[in-house]
């Protein structure tokens, strides 16, 4: 396992942040299943995202909610971090570049991916992730596709396989 500063590298999917920035409407089992996530593991992980998942939170907001603005929405994302984590001297999450020419690697060798012209996104979000550990998902078809290429990495986990993947390692 690959680390960033000595601890595990995370990408988070706009599902999972969505979920979490929402967590008062879901279910105990998963709400606990983050509030030890991101609170009791927090600080021996480091998350990240790219502009892909900000702009795909800021299209959510506004299918539900009122507009808020991008600053709003990495304050309220940092908050994830700082949440019980006050001490934290590192509380943001890592805003990753685009990777265009692992973008076009992935395209070049994955007709999942080329078939998913819906969630193009998705080509994005991976070439980002490419040098993270983990990708925290819950697209089960996005593991599909990144799976096709046999890469091994990122490892696509839910945020439950997540805490089971990481029990033993940090």
């Amino acid at each position: 396992m690959q680390h960033h500063n000595g601890k595990p590298f995370i990408f988070l999917d706009t599902d999972v942040l969505d979920d979490y920035l929402h967590r008062q409407e879901l279910e105990p089992t998963r709400k606990a299943s983050f509030r030890f996530l991101f609170d009791e593991m927090g600080k021996k992980l480091r998350f990240a995202v790219n502009p892909v998942v900000l702009q795909e939170l800021l299209f959510l907001e506004r299918l539900g909610q009122p507009m808020m603005g991008i600053g709003s929405l990495v304050q309220e994302i940092n908050t994830i971090r700082i949440s019980g984590l006050e001490e934290s001297l590192d509380p943001e999450i890592i805003l990753l570049p685009l990777n265009l020419e692992k973008a076009e690697e992935y395209l070049a060798h994955a007709p999942l991916l080329r078939d998913r012209i819906a969630h193009s996104n998705d080509i994005l979000i991976l070439s980002s992730a490419a040098e993270c550990d983990y990708l925290v998902s819950d697209d089960g078809q996005l593991k599909n596709a990144l799976n096709s290429l046999s890469i091994g990495k990122p490892q696509v986990v839910t945020p439950e396989e997540l805490l089971v993947e990481l029990g033993s390692k940090v």
